[in-house]
């Protein structure tokens, strides 16, 4: 069976050369396939690669199939000087020193002609008849049909957007024309795609630290200077500003208050300002600055949170990651101006969990050479501080259950380690936007209030942020808008609680 199909594929390319037609045609003239012959030749030369083909046989078609792409190359008549210029089709190129071939074929009633130049390349209506000429009669050979070929095409940026799925289609379509059926193959490849978000954040943080450092002054620090003296009590200053939520935007005709990006910077450095003020009273040694905790209001270039709820916002999220970050400096800077060692610990919220760790690599880098400034960007959603016998726990209260937050304290491969060294435990919890309090003592009993049982203080802390849209019509409105701080001392554990409480 097979020997009588490459004779037949024999017969077809002889023919063509006899035609002087493309062995696709007179395929088709033959009642086969466009294709017959493209198949029989790859059929060809695999079986004698595997030595399963007489020898006689696969010379006859590789004699047959040479000479009939000999006859391709060389099937171009002489320049023919009776064709003038006017004479030619308008759509033809004017002649370039007369370096120019034209190709006259008349068939009966029918005639092609086929215009090359020798030193230019054709233009692109030409070169399209190029390729169905020397390709595919039915499709041009630079036509695509590959996923590469598309997304090359589309000049796609394969750093930045990732192939979700794509399909390749083939199908051939059969009509009657010129006496004869002909065969068009047609072709589809369709691909969807979705955005590295992380090499596009990545590359946001990148270019927005570059453009910060150009210039950069940071802000003055309006407070009474004071040095620690080495003979007072050891204090750590602890600066809680949480669910800030940078980025949201509130209309006060909707929901009583306005907010956005501008107003959510004011609200955040004047806390700081008045805790210092407030602090001022208390020696302290060193600062604690725990920031993220739904620091931003989304996490997506489609302003949604990490799981995908939409989000109202103030600005494009580009600009949104840059204001940020400029606060979080600044701010840092603000309390670098103290004279005290300044400790940074990132927590990410649910709504800024990736977000949060790229704000976090971004302090990292800016502050790197920074002896002053000590920044923990762990990959962990908990982190925890040791002062003296203050042992701190921080996490954003959206993923733990509050009653496991005790033993999750004294069991996680962090604080482990210095649950038995300390004797002051309390987890620093963010999310519900208002102040509560939960004591846990050695039997896992809570009370509302604390008192001065051994165990494991809860704290859910304020929040500045403005309420919008949503927690307006829930009802989530009357909590005190605020920013807390805490003084501890490394042998007496809490000594003080400060507020900053908004005055609207």
């Amino acid at each position: 069976m097979t020997e009588e199909r490459i004779k037949k594929a024999i017969e077809i390319i002889n023919y063509a050369i006899q035609n002087q037609i493309s062995v696709k045609e007179a395929s088709v003239k033959c009642g086969y396939a466009d294709t017959y012959v493209k198949n029989i030749k790859a059929l060809v030369y695999q079986k004698y690669e595997e030595d399963t083909l007489e020898d006689e046989l696969f010379n006859q078609f590789d004699t047959a199939y040479k000479e009939y792409v000999n006859f391709k190359t060389n099937r171009e008549l002489p320049f023919n000087s009776n064709i003038s210029e006017p004479d030619k089709p308008s759509d033809l190129p004017p002649s370039i020193n007369g370096k120019e071939q034209i190709t006259f074929d008349q068939k009966g009633n029918e005639a092609t002609l086929d215009y090359r130049t020798k030193d230019k390349s054709l233009p692109a209506n030409m070169d399209t008849m190029r390729n169905l000429m020397e390709g595919d009669e039915s499709y041009p050979k630079n036509h695509i049909t590959t996923l590469d070929g598309l997304l090359e095409y589309c000049k796609v940026d394969t750093n930045i957007w990732q192939v979700a799925e794509h399909r390749v289609n083939k199908w051939d379509v059969t009509g009657w024309g010129d006496g004869y059926a002909r065969t068009i193959q047609n072709f589809q490849v369709k691909a969807r795609l979705i955005r590295n978000l992380r090499a596009v954040k990545e590359k946001l943080a990148g270019e927005v630290f570059l453009e910060m450092i150009k210039g950069y002054e940071a802000p003055i620090l309006d407070w009474d200077l004071r040095k620690p003296d080495p003979n007072e009590e050891n204090n750590l200053f602890e600066i809680c500003i949480f669910d800030l939520h940078m980025g949201k935007l509130a209309w006060g005709g909707e929901t009583g208050e306005n907010y956005d990006t501008k107003i959510a910077r004011a609200r955040f450095l004047n806390a700081i300002q008045d805790l210092l003020n407030t602090a001022g009273r208390f020696p302290f040694s060193r600062i604690l600055f725990p920031v993220g905790n739904d620091f931003f209001n989304s996490d997506t270039i489609f302003n949604t949170t990490t799981q995908g709820t939409q989000q109202d916002e103030d600005l494009r999220w580009q600009k949104t990651f840059n204001v940020g970050v400029r606060l979080l400096v600044d701010a840092i800077n603000m309390l670098k101006q103290t004279g005290v060692p300044v400790d940074v610990i990132v927590i990410p919220g649910n709504h800024d969990f990736e977000r949060s760790f790229y704000m976090g690599k971004f302090l990292e880098a800016w502050f790197n050479n920074d002896p002053t400034v000590w920044i923990n960007t762990g990959a962990s959603p908990r982190k925890y501080y040791k002062f003296g016998k203050v042992l701190l726990g921080f996490t954003h209260g959206s993923e733990e259950k509050e009653g496991s937050l005790p033993m999750i304290m004294a069991n996680d491969h962090e604080s482990k380690q210095w649950w038995s060294e300390t004797l002051y435990h309390e987890f620093h919890v963010g999310h519900i936007h208002r102040k509560r309090e939960m004591k846990y003592s050695a039997t896992l009993d809570k009370v509302r209030t604390l008192n001065e049982d051994l165990g494991v203080v809860i704290r859910y802390l304020s929040s500045l942020t403005g309420t919008e849209e949503w927690h307006h019509k829930k009802g989530f409105v009357g909590a005190v808008k605020a920013a807390d701080g805490f003084i501890w001392n490394d042998e007496k554990g809490l000594v003080a609680h400060l507020n900053s409480n908004l005055v609207m």
